[in-house]
C-alpha cells in the first residue's frame, strides 16, 4: 500500500435532472451534437476512480456532488486532505479544452513545487503511450487558482478540445477515448507514486 493518496478534481458541474449545472462551459456542432465539459470531467474522473479501486490504490474525490462547487470551497478541501494526510496527497484537477486546438496540455503554476514539476513531467512522457496519434502541447505554466492556491503538489490536466469536432467525436464522447483517458490519467498517478511515495 502506498503512502501517497491523489486527490482528484473535476473542473465545472455535472448534470441534475438533465439540466447542466455550470453556465458555458459546453460546445454544440452543427449536427446538434453537444459536448458538457463538466459531464466529461465526471466521466474520467469516474473511470480513474474505478481503476484506482481494483489497484488498492488510495483517493479523494475533491468534488463528488453533480452541482458546480466554488473554488474556495475546492481548494478549502484539498488543503483539509493534505494537512490530514501529514502531506501525503497530490492533486490532480481534470478538464478539457476549448479553443480551437488540438490534443493535451498540463498546467502548474508559476513557482510550482518540484513535485509537481514531476507530476507535470509524468503527464507529458506517458502522453504518447496511451495517445500516439495525437499531440502534446506541453507543460504550461499559469496561475489557476485550483493550482496555484492549494498546499498540495497540483496539476490541471487539459483532455483535449472539446470544440475540435474530430477530437469530440473520438475521445470526449465515446467510451473508449474515455477509458483511454483514464488510463492515461491512472499512469501518471502510478508513476508518480512509485518515484514520491
Amino acid at each position: 500500500m502506498t503512502d501517497s493518496i491523489v486527490v482528484l478534481g473535476n473542473g465545472h458541474g455535472g448534470m441534475m435532472g438533465g439540466k447542466y449545472q455550470t453556465k458555458g462551459k459546453q460546445y454544440t456542432f452543427k449536427d446538434g451534437t453537444t459536448i458538457y465539459e463538466g459531464e466529461y470531467n465526471r466521466a474520467i474522473k469516474t473511470r480513474v476512480m474505478e481503476q484506482l479501486t481494483r489497484k488498492g490504490i488510495p483517493f479523494y474525490d475533491l468534488v463528488p456532488e453533480q452541482k458546480d462547487i466554488q473554488m474556495n470551497t475546492r481548494i478549502s478541501r484539498a488543503d483539509y486532505l493534505y494537512k490530514k494526510s501529514q502531506g501525503k496527497t497530490f492533486l490532480i484537477d481534470l478538464h478539457s479544452n476549448a479553443g480551437g486546438g488540438k490534443g493535451c496540455e498540463v498546467f502548474v503554476c508559476r513557482s510550482c513545487s518540484s513535485k509537481s514539476e514531476a507530476l507535470a513531467s509524468f503527464a507529458e512522457a506517458l502522453f504518447l503511450k496511451h495517445f500516439p496519434e495525437s499531440t502534446f502541447r506541453g507543460i504550461k505554466r499559469k496561475n489557476w487558482d485550483i493550482i496555484t492556491l492549494t498546499k498540495n503538489p497540483a496539476i490541471l490536466l487539459e483532455l483535449f478540445f472539446m470544440d475540435n469536432e474530430q477530437e469530440c467525436k473520438t475521445y470526449l464522447l465515446t467510451n473508449e477515448g474515455r477509458d483511454r483517458a483514464a488510463a492515461y490519467v491512472v499512469d501518471i498517478i502510478e508513476h508518480f507514486i512509485k518515484f514520491y511515495s
